[in-house]
């Protein structure tokens, strides 16, 4: 189906209706300045009604309008970013029945996000993993690549090892540990898990994946960036994570199922810390996306666009039949 067609679609009068309670939305929350909006907001009880929300809200928002990505790709884009704020994550329907995942792949993907990945390094591996950089993040090292030297001479440079000093004639090559191969950080761990046991009220629980020297030339650099949890005063483990760029039709609904497992993963291990300690359990509390370039992909993922506005459709003409 072609953007003409997709356009008969969002010019149906359950958009019109969608306009209306979207603006009230912004006015009430006191981000709108005229006709500028500064962030979308979206609040729902569940991840497949968020999902299904925020597919209509783009639609609506973007009225037809595409974009064009720096891969050739043809999107809606509505600039604004994408605040999705998810009050009972494990609450059913966790998906969306639009979405054309199926619940064997979801749970393969939810470990993923909070689990390592182990490296092949025969030219197979993914780009990255969200696990491999936030259970095993990169570390940098310097080693050190001496060059032939007769026995005295290796006894001299490690003796100069020994006072600090380079052995002469060295090269230095940097190597990373870590990223699927071990070694690195484990930053969900260390800085999330630890942090928050030693200190529930710490707004330092934070985990990233960007690498900057990995990263920055990258064509595939990875979309999530920035996970962080803090616990509130009525003992609920709160989860906030940031996107630089989400799929919103294709990938949300699986990254947010995913980052409500990596959440309860995080629950558990606190509170088998906390259960040693004879403190109250913590529950979990709500989940919070942000999505600073929220897009979706209208050509390539137009059948799955198509069975999210059926869906709609269909609810609006239920609603219509109760009325009459």
């Amino acid at each position: 189906m072609d953007c003409g067609n997709i356009r008969k679609f969002i010019d149906t009068s359950f958009f019109a209706d969608l306009q209306i309670r979207t603006l009230n939305l912004y006015d009430y929350c006191g981000i709108r300045a005229n006709t500028l909006t500064y962030m979308i907001l979206i609040r729902r009880q569940t991840i497949g009604e968020a999902h299904e929300d925020v597919v209509r809200t783009i639609a609506e928002r973007c009225q037809g309008e595409t974009r064009m990505t720096e891969d050739g790709e043809v999107t809606y884009d509505p600039e604004e970013p994408v605040c999705i704020h998810i009050e009972s994550p494990f609450s059913t329907p966790m998906k969306s029945s639009a979405s054309l995942f199926g619940d064997r792949f979801s749970e393969q993907y939810q470990s993923s996000l909070y689990t390592i990945t182990h490296r092949k390094n025969d030219g197979t591996d993914a780009t990255y993993t969200y696990g491999n950089r936030l259970r095993d993040y990169p570390v940098a090292s310097l080693a050190l690549k001496k060059t032939e030297r007769s026995f005295l001479g290796k006894i001299l440079d490690g003796l100069m090892e020994k006072c600090g000093y380079v052995p002469a004639g060295s090269t230095g090559e940097i190597e990373y540990t870590g990223d699927g191969n071990l070694g690195g950080i484990d930053q969900i761990q260390t800085s999330i898990i630890n942090r928050l046991i030693e200190n529930p009220s710490s707004r330092r629980a934070v985990a990233i994946t960007w690498s900057p020297v990995m990263d920055i030339t990258r064509d595939e650099p990875p979309c999530l960036q920035l996970v962080q949890c803090q616990i509130d005063k009525t003992n609920h483990l709160n989860l906030i994570c940031l996107f630089r760029s989400n799929d919103m039709l294709s990938a949300w609904g699986q990254n947010a199922f995913g980052l409500a497992h990596m959440q309860k993963f995080i629950l558990e291990q606190i509170n088998q810390a906390r259960e040693k300690k004879k403190l109250p359990l913590l529950t979990q509390g709500w989940l919070e996306t942000i999505s600073v370039s929220a897009h979706m992909y209208i050509t390539r993922d137009q059948l799955e666009l198509m069975k999210f506005f059926q869906k709609e459709q269909a609810k609006e003409s239920f609603k219509s039949f109760h009325k009459t």
